[in-house]
């Protein structure tokens, strides 16, 4: 064995398959789990700008425009800016001095309280940041949902002689299951999976080109199965460390104790494939450890993928991968995938061993 790893390490490219692995698990979880993405910070830094050329009603003397406005603005994050007229305000949102326009007409008192359809505007702008393009989407749906529920609670106390005061007549009281802990733990799990599936793919085609020049088609195949348990590990625990230093130590024996498996059986899986089936083979998985952030479940769930994604591949049950990730994170019985890892781990080395087996050929 120690000559088959002589000849390994004096190949081209050999080193370059030991390092690169850890490089990449190490390196892409520090750079996303020490400047993780704060939704509150994001919500905050979202301003809306406010154009209200409501009227008003002439008795009682209120314009329902703004108690709207005050009643939301306890349960929504963002910044607001008044302006004069839609002109400024959408020559700023052009601009990017603010990120959405709310345009409230001179009749929108009047309209609300006649029984008729009061409405308002919301501009956008296509050149937003995703954040700034994400809460527009979600403010098209949410706010005339909750100004419609104000404006019948404000009908419902005008006509029981009361004054309305516009504040919303429903609250939610938020009780975690536990602790959220610091941002970089709900990043964690992303930046496991995505560095899991582009080590354990580069790794392999380092591996596979490293041990192709290698004499003896049995101690390349020695050489890929062994190895990887090394590579994979260490990665892997170079992983968890920065997830428990990021993340909270109790995060880090859990993340080591999924990742490294996962990694191994996706390393033995590329190489066989790589092995077997060719160089070529890297068409088809490079989309697949790419498209991870949309069918891994640690994003979103894997039922939000795109249908032509979701149809190619949500029978293998990839995400129930991510699903274990975040259950390590979280501490959150979330079971780990043996069957589909061990499946992973055993078709790779058959195909190691079956390309081992077959007469030699250059490559």
């Amino acid at each position: 064995m120690a000559t088959f790893f002589s000849s390994f390490i004096s190949a081209p490219m050999a080193k370059q398959a030991l390092i690169v692995p850890v490089a990449i698990m190490l390196l892409f979880s520090v750079f996303n789990l020490t400047a993780p993405m704060d939704p509150a910070r994001s919500a905050q830094s979202v301003t809306l700008g406010i154009v209200n050329q409501d009227e008003g009603l002439p008795m009682p003397p209120i314009k329902v425009s703004e108690r709207m406005l005050s009643g939301l603005g306890g349960q929504l994050p963002f910044r607001t800016e008044a302006y004069p007229a839609r002109d400024a305000a959408v020559a700023a949102l052009e601009a990017g001095e603010v990120s959405v326009v709310l345009v409230f007409p001179p009749d929108f008192s009047s309209q609300a309280f006649k029984g008729a359809q009061a409405q308002f505007e919301i501009v956008t702008s296509p050149a937003a940041t995703i954040a700034e393009v994400q809460t527009a989407q979600q403010l098209e749906r949410i706010l005339p949902a909750a100004m419609s529920a104000g404006v019948a609670s404000m009908r419902l106390a005008m006509e029981q002689g009361q004054m309305p005061s516009g504040e919303m007549p429903v609250a939610a009281t938020v009780t975690p299951l536990g602790e959220m802990g610091p941002m970089a733990k709900l990043q964690a799990p992303f930046a496991m999976l995505y560095t899991t599936w582009l080590a354990a793919l580069v790794g392999a085609i380092m591996m596979t080109l490293a041990t192709r020049a290698m004499e003896g088609r049995g101690g390349a195949a020695m050489t890929r199965t062994i190895l990887p348990v090394a590579i994979t590990g260490v990665a892997s625990l170079c992983l968890a460390l920065v997830v428990g230093a990021a993340a909270g130590w109790e995060s880090f024996l859990p993340a080591w104790a999924v990742v490294w498996p996962t990694a191994l059986a996706l390393t033995w899986g590329f190489i066989g494939l790589l092995s077997l089936l060719g160089l070529w083979m890297i068409a088809i998985l490079l989309p697949l450890a790419f498209y991870q952030s949309a069918i891994g479940g640690v994003m979103a769930p894997a039922a939000a993928a795109p249908e032509w994604l979701a149809s190619l591949t949500g029978w293998a049950g990839l995400e129930r991968i991510g699903a274990a990730y975040r259950g390590a994170v979280h501490g959150v019985d979330l079971a780990y995938p043996v069957m589909l890892i061990g499946t992973i781990a055993v078709v790779g080395l058959v195909l190691i061993w079956i390309k081992a087996a077959i007469p030699a050929r250059n490559g």
